[in-house]
């Protein structure tokens, strides 16, 4: 469903809100009467509503506000992390990445495992403490990232982040369940590629790995 199906589909119910209104205008007043009314008209908000919610959205997805990874859980966090980078290539407002540094933070794993502990959050979650020390890790990765300003408004540039992942006890993959927001102020000193994407003039063709 694009974002023309969906004005579409308001424009329908606006007009079948205000044909019904005519008729109704005829018929009885009796309580009977009003209370099928109410109902009639409680159900069209309703309708409405969901479509604006549906509409709002599908415009977050596309301007890239709710952002989801494309992420490959494997038994390698650091794998997992650069799945979900790699996978931005594959975004349609996505110009150019280029994955300069992926690793395990264990500072920043003891910080945020301790922080989690006997919160709400971990309590919903069901991360125990047992379980956050054993099956909880944060990975910092640093990378270049290019996009088309006419599709989303997501800042680009030099960019540096934290992934938050937790184990699958019965598979041992590791999936991204948290992430802090881009920090696009860092500059690298000496730049390299672990991976890069670029495409060929206004193509977008596969990504290639480059191993060093």
């Amino acid at each position: 469903m694009n974002a023309n199906h969906i004005l579409d589909a308001l424009e329908m119910i606006d007009d079948t809100y205000i044909i019904e209104a005519k008729v109704r205008g005829n018929m009885s007043t009796t309580p009977a009467g009003k209370k099928d009314r109410n109902i009639k008209r409680t159900l069209t908000l309703v309708a409405v509503i969901a479509a604006l919610l549906a509409l709002c959205g599908f415009a977050a997805y596309q301007f890239g506000w709710f952002d989801p990874w494309l992420q490959k859980p494997s038994a390698d966090p650091v794998q997992t992390v650069q799945s979900a980078i790699e996978g931005q290539a594959a975004k349609e407002y996505t110009l150019r990445v280029r994955i300069e540094e992926i690793e395990v933070d264990d500072a920043e794993t003891a910080r945020v495992a301790a922080m989690y502990s006997g919160s709400e959050l971990a309590e919903a979650r069901g991360w125990t403490d047992e379980y956050l020390a054993e099956h909880f890790i944060v990975v910092r990765a640093k990378y270049y990232v290019e996009y088309d300003h006419t599709k989303t408004f997501m800042d680009d540039g030099y960019t540096e982040q934290y992934f938050y992942l937790t184990q699958d006890i019965e598979t041992g993959e590791w999936t991204i369940s948290e992430n802090t927001s881009p920090n696009t102020s860092i500059v690298l000193q000496e730049p390299y590629a672990v991976w890069e994407y670029e495409p060929l003039l206004s193509s977008k063709l596969p990504a290639y790995l480059f191993h060093f």
